[in-house]
């Protein structure tokens, strides 16, 4: 039996990286990440802060704590697409933040590891689907070594 050569779990961090790293680069200026809470653990396996901070990050904020600031125009959501309790939360922010702010913000949500029917209707019944920039993340596994991943 041949040698199986494994999987070259370096690459693939490095391509979930360039996905992140390519969907914040498009919204222009600073901006705060507000993250879904079991995203941040997955995430921090593969870009660490400082490297937000080169693609602009100001700030980053738990979605589950409801206190994201209003210190940037630039506000980027990351949470999962399937999760109608989530999707919730940031169409709630979002108003919030609408309401509460006197600057004009501009909104991004983007959906782990997709958008979906719901979390778009969701959006579209409280208002805000039309305010905000709608991305996917495909994020499906990420590798922590060579023969474990989660």
């Amino acid at each position: 039996m041949a040698p199986h050569p494994g999987i070259d779990t370096d690459s693939i961090k490095d391509e979930l990286r360039k996905g992140l790293l390519n969907l914040l680069e498009g919204v222009r200026g600073k901006k705060n990440l507000v993250i879904e809470q079991s995203l941040a653990g997955p995430i921090g396996l593969f870009v660490n802060f400082s490297t937000l901070q080169d693609y602009g990050v100001d700030k980053v904020f738990f979605l589950e704590n409801n206190n994201v600031d209003t210190s940037q125009k630039n506000v980027v959501f990351l949470a999962g697409g399937e999760k109608a309790n989530q999707c919730i939360t940031i169409a709630e922010q979002i108003k919030r933040l609408q309401q509460n702010s006197s600057i004009e913000h501009e909104f991004s949500v983007i959906w782990v590891p997709r958008r979906t029917l719901v979390s778009n209707k969701i959006l579209e019944e409280a208002g805000v689907l039309g305010d905000v920039s709608v991305e996917e993340l495909p994020i499906h596994f990420v590798p922590l070594d060579q023969d474990i991943s989660i």
